[in-house]
């Protein structure tokens, strides 16, 4: 994977007028001169659009140059870019991205990820988190391929005793723009924060929306079947196996509420991520995630045969992911086979 210093589409513009300007405007009469110039901001366009599709062809990134956008580690599969979301999305191209996975800044969830970064989940009313949101869903729609994915991980918060309804404000902002929901999907987490309130019941799950750009999204599901029952010798002694049951939409994934001095930041829980990644992003695809944190999704996409981007605000953050990256390059890209809806140990912290 290349990230490129430079806008292929910022050139088409300034080197085709630049071209045309090397012109003279009189050459043996008037009308020969501005045909001239036609064609050399033809020729121009024509290669640097040529330059633009190999680009989306190839999965390349095209990345603006800016105060706002900053490589902290590329190579062929990966590539990790510091920055606001927001902003850093918008240097991506158009169908670009098979999948994205992700877990954003909880609401009032704060980070210190610099004086100067106004980070996802600092804002001072619900309202505002969730247009936030928006503006990242609708850069994710630009450079999502049309069977394209997008999951979203939310957690909802609870304020004067009443529950803000955050998750589905969120969804449906997404639908405004244009993103189908597919499927919502309960986190169930058995082992969970107890609740001091003493009027409403203990928390004990959060929500994964699954959103796709057409009824034609890619979408694998014998990727992500349980294991089936032991193979059946059937007539003339053919062997049948028997295909394995399709996940629920509820899987119960335990958490562990701790930290360990190697991983300071909040792990987001591979077992979350790797059945996204098996059913709606292709081997060799690429998945992206706008909150990257401590690096999960970039690092179950690698080990499961896919290309990977990451974007976070926080150059800590990312440090440690480019860490986990190069201690998982090398290894095969081979699935975990964890068994959904069953419950597993992961490693889980106060904050995303």
């Amino acid at each position: 994977m290349e990230i490129r210093v430079s806008s292929l589409r910022a050139q088409v513009g300034e080197e085709a007028e630049s071209a045309a300007r090397q012109v003279p405007s009189i050459i043996g009469c008037r009308k020969r001169g501005v045909a001239r110039r036609r064609e050399a901001r033809h020729r121009v366009r024509a290669s640097l659009n040529a330059r633009l599709a190999g680009c989306k062809k190839g999965m390349v990134l095209t990345v603006i140059t800016s105060n706002v956008v900053s490589s902290v580690f590329a190579s062929r599969e990966c590539g990790l870019l510091l920055g606001d979301a927001r902003e850093v999305l918008r240097t991506l191209a158009e169908d670009s991205v098979d999948c994205t996975v992700t877990s954003p800044p909880y609401y009032s969830g704060r980070r210190h990820v610099g004086d100067t970064v106004v980070e996802i989940g600092s804002e001072k009313t619900v309202e505002e988190y969730v247009e936030a949101l928006a503006s990242v869903g609708k850069e994710l729609y630009r450079v999502t391929r049309p069977t394209g994915s997008y999951w979203l991980n939310l957690d909802d918060k609870c304020e004067r005793k009443e529950w803000l309804g955050i998750p589905w404000r969120v969804a449906f902002a997404m639908r405004e723009i244009g993103w189908k929901i597919r499927s919502e999907v309960i986190w169930h987490k058995p082992t969970h924060v107890r609740n001091a309130a003493k009027d409403r019941l203990t928390p004990a799950h959060e929500l994964l929306f699954y959103f796709v750009k057409s009824k034609d999204a890619y979408y694998d599901m014998d990727a992500i079947r349980r294991p089936s029952s032991p193979p059946i010798w059937g007539k003339n002694g053919v062997v049948k196996t028997r295909r394995g049951s399709v996940p629920t939409d509820v899987w119960t994934l335990q958490i562990e509420d701790s930290t360990t001095p190697e991983n300071p930041y909040a792990a987001f829980p591979e077992a979350l991520v790797e059945l996204p990644i098996r059913a709606t992003c292709p081997r060799g695809g690429t998945v992206l995630d706008p909150f990257v944190g401590s690096g999960t999704t970039a690092v179950v996409a690698l080990r499961l045969g896919r290309k990977a981007i990451g974007i976070d605000a926080s150059a800590d953050c990312l440090e440690f992911t480019k860490k986990r990256i190069l201690e998982v390059r090398g290894q095969p890209a081979t699935p975990r086979q964890t068994p959904f809806n069953h419950a597993v140990r992961v490693s889980h912290g106060r904050m995303r």
